[in-house]
């Protein structure tokens, strides 16, 4: 029987999918915290989005100057 692959076994390097489910064997111990590779990874990624304050100023600011975009557009119609 074939042993099934992570859908992250494409994306991520060999070291870094074997350190993210080190990782999953910490969280799962420590934490009792049992999640998939797949959600390990999400958790991580939208963890550190939401601490990047510069990504935050410039998702925040691109948001304000879309939006404006968009009424002005309308208002031109």
């Amino acid at each position: 029987m074939a042993k099934k692959r992570s859908l992250l076994d494409g994306i991520f390097r060999p070291q870094t999918m074997a350190l993210l489910r080190t990782y999953a064997q910490y969280t799962k111990e420590i934490d009792g915290l049992d999640m998939s590779l797949v959600e390990l990874a999400e958790t991580l990624v939208l963890a550190h989005l939401e601490e990047h304050e510069r990504f935050q100023d410039w998702t925040e600011r691109t948001t304000v100057i879309e939006g404006f975009l968009k009424r002005l557009g309308e208002s031109l119609i």
